[in-house]
């Protein structure tokens, strides 16, 4: 798979000496409580469970696209280089320099 690969269960992301840089795109609901569309995000994670958990908590949006437990919610789609993070590796998958994370949250709030 061209740019991922599955993280063993040894490896401790955010070892290495190098930052993992991202463009992030918040779509539908994300976008809106995001405040923005897209933004270049950089970590010294390198895991995406451990990535996305710092994009989404700098964002505000953890409560609509993951559960208490971190597991992506239902309706919610993570895509990585534009294919689902299911069909990729799942949250355990390693990222690099210039992935490209979508976060989508499709349906409307009723808060």
């Amino acid at each position: 798979m061209r740019g991922l690969k599955v993280v063993s269960e040894c490896c401790c992301g955010g070892t290495d000496d190098y930052l993992v840089r991202l463009a992030v795109k918040f779509m539908s609901i994300a976008r809106q409580r995001a405040g923005t569309g897209t933004v270049e995000f950089s970590s010294s994670e390198h895991r995406l469970r451990d990535i996305l958990k710092e994009i989404v908590d700098s964002y505000h949006i953890s409560d609509i696209i993951l559960t208490e437990r971190g597991e992506v919610r239902p309706w919610a789609r993570v895509l990585v280089n534009g294919r689902s993070h299911q069909f990729v590796g799942g949250l355990d998958i390693e990222l690099h320099d210039g992935d490209r994370l979508a976060l989508i949250y499709p349906y409307a709030e009723n808060f």
